[in-house]
């Protein structure tokens, strides 16, 4: 008899675990952005490219609190083709014709040089995390530094998103969210396939 709850519940574990996956940013290389921009599931959206450093502590926070919310990454891919991007990194980026690189590593620093893209993507404000938020074209919008918790992080997406940003200033919109937009935006989100 003991046996057969333990199999049951083991059984229904599973079936939660696996059953009930839960919605994540579909996060792209950031090599790969403009192909992704080009799918006809993508026409309209803008680029969100988060910029990180391997060392940033709010980085990581971010990604384990924020990023990893049901309802953040269906806000994500809602809205944007999104990229990480790690502001370090060696590698070339060619985006938009323009190809960005990474200087060589200075022996008396210990960080690794900042990437060029890094210097583009966060308008030579240098900070971790910030996110870049690009049109279809690649041209700046607006970078948002720093770590967000994810009711705060809602609304940011969403003021940008909904492209509230030609009309509202960000303060009014974040006051009157909840009781004047939010219900609308789930809606809409959750209705599309």
């Amino acid at each position: 008899m003991n046996s057969k709850k333990i199999i049951f519940s083991l059984l229904f574990l599973t079936i939660c675990l696996f059953g009930f996956s839960q919605e994540k940013i579909n996060w792209v290389k950031i090599n790969k952005i403009e192909k992704e921009m080009a799918k006809k599931e993508n026409v309209g959206k803008k680029y969100f490219v988060d910029c990180y450093t391997d060392w940033c502590g709010w980085c990581k926070k971010m990604d384990k609190d924020t990023f990893s919310d049901t309802l953040i990454a269906k806000l994500m891919n809602y809205y944007f083709v999104s990229a990480k991007f790690d502001a370090e990194q060696s590698e070339e980026v060619t985006i938009n014709g323009k190809t960005y690189q990474n200087s060589k590593p200075n022996p008396n620093v210990k960080r690794k040089p900042t990437h060029q893209l890094a210097y583009y993507l966060l308008n030579n404000r240098l900070s971790y995390p910030s996110f870049s938020i690009l049109d279809k074209d690649f041209n700046l919008i607006t970078v948002v530094p720093g770590y967000y918790p994810v009711a705060e992080f809602e609304k940011v997406i969403v003021y940008i998103g909904e492209n509230y940003m030609k009309d509202i200033p960000f303060e009014t919109f974040a006051k009157e969210y909840q009781e004047k937009y939010r219900a609308d935006v789930l809606k809409k989100v959750y209705s599309q396939k």
